[in-house]
């Protein structure tokens, strides 16, 4: 019987239960006797087993045969369940992930599976000695919820619906979908300038009526798109208790929000930048239990990670109960790095001081480690979140803990934008990167050393030229009156120097093809209503 028909729906029935049990596993670090959780992991690698076999893959067959006999020891009491055995169960999954990238792309597979089983069936527990492990998944875990994913997922998904039933797609089609939705939108604008030409209302009334029946086919296509953020939290349980484990650092590790859908295109581009953040918080954020304890702290330290939506907002706060960031040091260190001036730190706020940690190489850590380093790769990450049209905040208190807040929209395919003209041409900037737009004269421009500011809130802000950024012809202006729109960057606000303000639209974004794609600050392109293309700019790439 072929069976190479079944070999997609095999691939994401066992990423989902590789998933499950990478969570469960950390989940049972913190509570070793939850005999739910203890059976759920041992009918996991048991499906596993039976589904491989079923498809004739002998090398994920070993794996999670042997993570399944291992899993029966500690069902039956023979073996305890520690960080032994933790480690060796995240290898396996590690490993059939590997595997199954391997069937995926159908190339032979030359991984050790024989060795990691031998290492399973003679596993025995070390003796004990004083150890301090990472704790994680905080939530209260409901028996039934311990379960394998591929039936009770499945039963989940048919009561939440209305019609009782799921139906699996692909993805390919959900992006055509997409991509359609886009177009319509662009032809609306189309339609929307032929009506103001024709001045007729009853054509201005049927467009109206449209936009909103296309903005609620819209929503109803992202609802679709949309993915639950439980779908890449593993790897965060997995990172914070490696980074815990390697720094000889007590962990509790607390994940909210794991239900909040997101956009699929946006999930992936968002591991990277969170990880980062939580190996920072536990690598350099964390304290040492000693000095935790002579602070008057528990000598357990604890890692937040909280998703929450807000409409058509996403909300990703990442906190932790460390040392904190000193602002002061924070601009004494930009300033000894040469990145501001003394007069320039003298200006900057609190807040715009912990910012300078998005600046590229800039770090206040006494020493950097392999891990990470607080500040490292900071720029990095602000970057990626600009470029999927979010924000990135921090607050901190010295002593008390950091929180980086960062602020996404929902999706990252139709987005509200602020058109400009500079030069000859027209580009778009994500409304989400642009704090306000002002018409400034030229009598409220001040000289400051070589830099021209104004004042806006009794705060100096910079001017900067994007036509002098991009290389094009500084622009004119007869009447004395600068249109200009304030974005962060470097950890302040500065104010950009346009032609002309043209307005806000919503745009359907294309990602560019070669040699466009490697260009530094353009996130994608877009059609305006006429037809006329436009570049989408990437301001932290840009700047």
């Amino acid at each position: 019987m072929d069976m190479s028909q079944y070999k997609a729906l095999f691939l994401s029935e066992s990423r989902e239960y590789l998933r499950s049990i990478a969570e469960q596993v950390v989940a049972l670090e913190q509570s070793p006797a939850e005999r739910s959780a203890v059976d759920a992991l041992f009918r996991g690698a048991h499906s596993l087993k039976g589904m491989a076999a079923s498809m004739e893959y002998g090398d994920v067959v070993v794996v999670a045969h042997g993570m399944e006999d291992l899993m029966a020891r500690v069902r039956d009491g023979a073996l305890p369940f520690d960080a032994g055995v933790a480690d060796l169960l995240l290898e396996g999954v590690d490993l059939i992930d590997a595997l199954l990238d391997d069937v995926e792309q159908e190339r032979p597979s030359t991984l050790p599976t024989g060795d990691y089983a031998q290492r399973l069936a003679i596993y025995t527990p070390a003796r004990p000695k004083a150890s301090r492990e990472v704790q994680a998944e905080p939530e209260p875990t409901h028996p039934d919820a311990a379960a394998p994913p591929a039936a009770e997922a499945e039963k989940a998904k048919e009561s939440a619906g209305e019609a009782g039933g799921t139906v699996r797609v692909k993805t390919e089609l959900l992006d055509h979908l997409i991509n359609l939705t886009g177009e319509l939108v662009t032809n609306k604008q189309r339609l929307l300038n032929i009506g103001r030409e024709l001045a007729s209302p009853a054509l201005d009334d049927a467009v109206s009526e449209t936009a909103k029946l296309l903005r609620a086919l819209h929503d109803e296509v992202m609802k679709v798109r949309l993915m639950p953020f439980e779908a890449i939290s593993d790897r965060f349980q997995r990172s914070v208790r490696s980074v815990a484990k390697k720094s000889g650092k007590e962990i509790h590790f607390e994940l909210t929000g794991r239900e909040i859908g997101l956009d699929r295109g946006m999930l992936e581009q968002l591991v990277d930048p969170l990880n980062h953040i939580l190996r920072n918080a536990v690598d350099h954020g964390i304290e040492e239990s000693g000095e935790r304890e002579r602070a008057g702290k528990p000598a357990r330290g604890t890692v937040w990670l909280a998703v929450t939506r807000d409409r058509d907002r996403i909300q990703i706060t990442v906190r932790d109960d460390g040392r904190g960031m000193e602002p002061k040091a924070m601009i004494e260190a930009a300033i000894a790095k040469g990145v501001l001036s003394p007069e320039e730190g003298e200006l900057l706020s609190p807040d715009q001081a912990l910012m300078l940690s998005c600046i590229p190489g800039f770090s206040t850590a006494k020493e950097v480690t392999d891990i990470s380093g607080r500040g490292v790769g900071m720029d990095a990450v602000n970057a990626a979140i600009q470029k999927l049209g979010g924000t990135l905040g921090i607050d901190s208190e010295p002593g008390r803990g950091t929180t980086i807040t960062l602020r996404l929209p929902l999706t990252i395919a139709i987005i509200h934008a602020l058109v400009v003209q500079i030069g000859q041409v027209k580009a778009a900037i994500p409304v989400n990167a642009v704090q306000r737009t002002v018409e400034l004269s030229r009598g409220q421009i001040e000289t400051m050393g070589k830099r021209q500011m104004f004042q806006l809130d009794g705060e100096p802000i910079p001017l900067l030229s994007l036509n002098r950024v991009l290389g094009l012809p500084l622009g004119r202006f007869p009447d004395g009156i600068l249109p200009l729109f304030v974005t962060q960057a470097k950890g302040r606000r500065v104010g950009i120097v346009v032609d002309r303000l043209l307005g806000q639209h919503e745009l359907f974004v294309k990602q560019l093809g070669r040699p466009l794609s490697k260009m530094a600050g353009v996130a994608g392109g877009a059609t305006l209503g006429d037809g006329e293309i436009v570049a989408i700019l990437d301001l932290a790439g840009l700047l």
